[in-house]
Parts: C-alpha cells; sequence; structure tokens
C-alpha cells in the first residue's frame, strides 16, 4: 500500500479535477476533503487520504465563465491594451501571445505581427479585432486556461517594458537560438528544428504536422523525456571529462534542465521529465550521502510526483490529451517494461541485439498506454507506429545532437555549410521517411468515440482475470478442486 500511495494521490488528484470541471463543486466539497484528511491522518488511512485528493480535485478545478455582458462585448472588441503574460510563439506571419487586458476579467490569445518585438511583461495596446476559436474542441482547451476568445492584431505599440525576471530573459534567450538557426539551416530544416529543439511549432506547417499524426510519431515534436534525455546524457559526458562527481553533476543539470523547461513554454509533457529528472537527481545526492538505499528508487513514484505538481500548478490539465498522453505511457513503460527485461527471451538474445530489441519494448509499452487516448482524442490508430518509432525515435536523437552542433557553431563562418549537410544528410529524408510512413495505405486506422471507454473494460478484464489465475495458483501450487469424493 506504500508503494501506492503518490500513484494513488495522483490519479485521485486528477480524476477530482476532471469531475470540478463537469461538476463544479464549493466550499462544501473542500470542507469534506479536509475532514477526510484528518481522518486519514487519525486512521492512518491511505484510501481515506485518496478520498481527500479526489474531493480537493474537484474544488481545484474554478471554471470562470464568460460574464453574460462580455458575451456581446467581446466581439465587438476592436482594441485591447494588456500585459503579454507568456513567451511569445512565432508562426509563418504571426506571433502569438497570451495577453491579460488591464479591463477585461478574461485573458485573450493574441496573434501580433511577425516583426513586432514583444517580450513576457511588456504592456502593450493592441488595434485589430477579436475573433472565436476555430473549432469547439480548441475553445474548451483555452477556456479551460481562462482564455476566452483571439485577437487578430492589426498594430501594436508599446506602452510600457516588461522589467528583468526568469520568463522575459528566457524568451529573448530562445528568439537569438531561434534565428541562429534559421540563419544556418535551409527554411523546412530550421522549421523541424526549432520545433525538437526549443518547441517551437508554430511555423512548422500543418501538413507536416498532421503527416507526423498520422505516421504515429507526434510525440517527437513535443519536448519530452526524449528531449531531456538527449540534452542531460550531453551535459553528464561533458562533465565526466572534467572528473566532476555523479552528485555535483546532478546539481548542475537539475537547473539547467528547469531552465530548459521554462524555454521550451512549460510544455506538460518537458515539465514532468524535468520533475521526473529532478528526483532521480535529489535521490542520487542523498544516496551519495549514505542517507537513503539504491533499492528504494521507484521511476514510479517519480511520475507521480511530476503528475502531482502539474496538476496542483494548472488542475484543468487533467482533461488535456496532451497531460494524459504523456503520463499515460510513461507509466506504461514503468509498469510494463521490467517484465520485458526480466524475460528469458531478453536473456537468451545476443548482446548486440538487446539495445534494439530494449527500444522496440519501451515502443511497445508506450503505445499500449497511448492507445486508449490517441483512439479517443483523434478518432483513428497508426497501425505503422511500432515502425516508425522504431525507424523515427533514434533518428531524432540524431537531429537533436546536429541541431546542439549547429547552435554551437552558429557564430562561426562555416556553421552553414554544417547546417545544410546536417539538412542533406539527416533532416530531409527524415521527413521524407514520416511522409512516406504517413502516406502508406492504412497509416490511419478509424477507431469510435468509445474506443476508450471499450480499452478500460478490456484492462480490467484482464486484470480481474490476472487476479483469478494467482488465486487460483497460488504459491505456485494449484489449489485442490472441489469435485466427487473418489
Amino acid at each position: 500500500m506504500g508503494q501506492a500511495l503518490l500513484p494513488g494521490l495522483a490519479v485521485a488528484l486528477g480524476a477530482g479535477a476532471a469531475l470540478g470541471v463537469a461538476m463544479p463543486a464549493g466550499l462544501g466539497s473542500l470542507a469534506v476533503a479536509l475532514a477526510l484528511l484528518v481522518g486519514a491522518a487519525w486512521r492512518r488511512s491511505v484510501p481515506l487520504l485518496w478520498g481527500a485528493a479526489l474531493l480537493a480535485g474537484t474544488a481545484l478545478t474554478v471554471q470562470e465563465p464568460v460574464p453574460p455582458h462580455l458575451q456581446w462585448q467581446l466581439p465587438l472588441l476592436r482594441a485591447v491594451t494588456g500585459r503579454v503574460v507568456d513567451i511569445p510563439e512565432p508562426h509563418a506571419r504571426t506571433t502569438s501571445v497570451t495577453l491579460q487586458p488591464a479591463d477585461l476579467p478574461v485573458r485573450l490569445l493574441a496573434y501580433v505581427p511577425g516583426e513586432a518585438r514583444i517580450a513576457p511583461g511588456d504592456l502593450v495596446a493592441l488595434t485589430g479585432r477579436w475573433g472565436p476559436p476555430s473549432s469547439d474542441g480548441w475553445g474548451e482547451y483555452l477556456a479551460r486556461r481562462g482564455i476566452h476568445g483571439l485577437f487578430w492584431t492589426n498594430e501594436v505599440t508599446m506602452v510600457e517594458p516588461g522589467g528583468p525576471g526568469l520568463l522575459r530573459w528566457a524568451a529573448h534567450v530562445r528568439e537569438r537560438l531561434l534565428e541562429r538557426l534559421y540563419a544556418t539551416v535551409p527554411a523546412d530544416g530550421g522549421d523541424l528544428l526549432a520545433a525538437v529543439l526549443l518547441g517551437a511549432r508554430g511555423r512548422l506547417p500543418q501538413e507536416e504536422e498532421q503527416a507526423f499524426r498520422t505516421a504515429g510519431v507526434a510525440h517527437v515534436l513535443a519536448l519530452s523525456g526524449l528531449h531531456v534525455g538527449v540534452f542531460a546524457a550531453g551535459g553528464w559526458w561533458l562533465l565526466g571529462l572534467l572528473r566532476v562527481r555523479p552528485a555535483w553533476r546532478y546539481l548542475i543539470l537539475v537547473p539547467a534542465v528547469a531552465f530548459y523547461a521554462v524555454l521550451g513554454g512549460l510544455r506538460v509533457s518537458l515539465l514532468r521529465a524535468a520533475i521526473m529528472f529532478a528526483v532521480l537527481g535529489l535521490f542520487w545526492v542523498l544516496w551519495e550521502r549514505g542517507w537513503v538505499l539504491k533499492r528504494w528508487l521507484d521511476p514510479l513514484q517519480g511520475v507521480a510526483v511530476a503528475a502531482l505538481v502539474v496538476l496542483i500548478i494548472w488542475p484543468w490539465s487533467a482533461l488535456d490529451a496532451g497531460f494524459q498522453l504523456s503520463f499515460a505511457a510513461t507509466g506504461a513503460i514503468i509498469v510494463f517494461l521490467p517484465a520485458w527485461l526480466r524475460s528469458s527471451l531478453r536473456g537468451r538474445m545476443p548482446r548486440w541485439l538487446r539495445r534494439p530489441a530494449d527500444l522496440a519494448a519501451v515502443t511497445v509499452c508506450a503505445q499500449i498506454g497511448s492507445m486508449p487516448i490517441v483512439g479517443t482524442a483523434f478518432g483513428y490508430l497508426a497501425p505503422y507506429g511500432l515502425l516508425a518509432n522504431l525507424l523515427l525515435v533514434p533518428w531524432t536523437a540524431a537531429i537533436l545532437w546536429g541541431g546542439l552542433l549547429i547552435l554551437v557553431l552558429s557564430p562561426l563562418s562555416f556553421a552553414p555549410a554544417v547546417g545544410s549537410a546536417i539538412h542533406t544528410v539527416l533532416i530531409a529524408p527524415y521527413l521524407s521517411a514520416v511522409r512516406w510512413l504517413s502516406f502508406l495505405p492504412g497509416a490511419a486506422l478509424p477507431v469510435g468515440p468509445g474506443f476508450a471507454l471499450w480499452c478500460g473494460f478490456a484492462a480490467l478484464g484482464v486484470l480481474l482475470l490476472r487476479a483469478v489465475q494467482e488465486e487460483t495458483f497460488r504459491g505456485g501450487v494449484p489449489l485442490p478442486r472441489s469435485g466427487p469424493v473418489q
């Protein structure tokens, strides 16, 4: 029960946050949660603690509806003054930012001309027009974040520059790095590197993004554990050359990974990976001091901590496909992969074959975990996803290393030649492979709207069969069966 404490808390809090969106709860729910928390402490009851987390989750998600007078006022909006609250996202001709208007109780997603130079904290005056989101699903996603509509801007006037801060500095660093990428690599290669290195997917053409989704590898465009792993491995290797002890390497790399999470826009999958890396670093430091045992390290606890942090910061994320996909895929890898690593089949494999087999097993586990959500969110599955991931995930890691090399060499005169070579050898064939996989016959297998529910019942059936099997063969010896006396 102790090992299930944090994962159970994360699941209960997430379920409560999701219920809170559908059935808003008031202070009464929070009072009951507090009473359950007291009861859990008195009785030392984990289920009571989970119940408290469930009710607390329903109270966390406060849906702020648009005031009635704004429902007719917003469509008439032609000018607005407000502060930029996040890192600008560049697109082909525009840049999008979240704006907190000075005289409106809602936020707007503003699209400003691409040449406008704005940063987090700036107070700006925009002229243009308000517009609704292009789809109901996107509108619901924005509304959960407190954003009620788009503002298409014709003119931007700086009223007051923002003061210094981490977010503003990260936006400046990101802008400089993007400029270096586009100055060094051909356009389509720059779009891909901007997406996989810095999370700037706005300039990636929609048909390219759709090709990644259809091929079953859209996750490589979302900054996550793969990207953090590549950068952390590079930093670990460099610090190793300097003979820095492992504990000190973690103390250096954890803040660096945290800044990378800010640089990438604090996306859920990136924040999850950063928190898990921080948990690992903290555990290693404590282990070197002799305060914990290495066998106490449990990756499932790390992913549970990450889920709790994300849900406390953004309770609305419980209903977002990105949150669900990230944690479902990671949780499935943690739960199912050890069975493969302990299997006799893997033990009989030659050493050179184990690494690709392990990669295939990780891919299968991640697809098992994410399949119900992918089918429900997009309405189809990618039958060639396993093949695409086996081919493209290592390739993506190579492109990440190539992108880092380009950024390091970008101040030098021969950097464009290096960028062109990397584009020709790595990026252009990569994009062609994604398109080829997305155009294969049957690349998108349609599924019904109840697919996730069907998967849930199937998983429940498997668990029940497993429980019956363990009960029947308890201790490895079949239990006696009732029958006529001989």
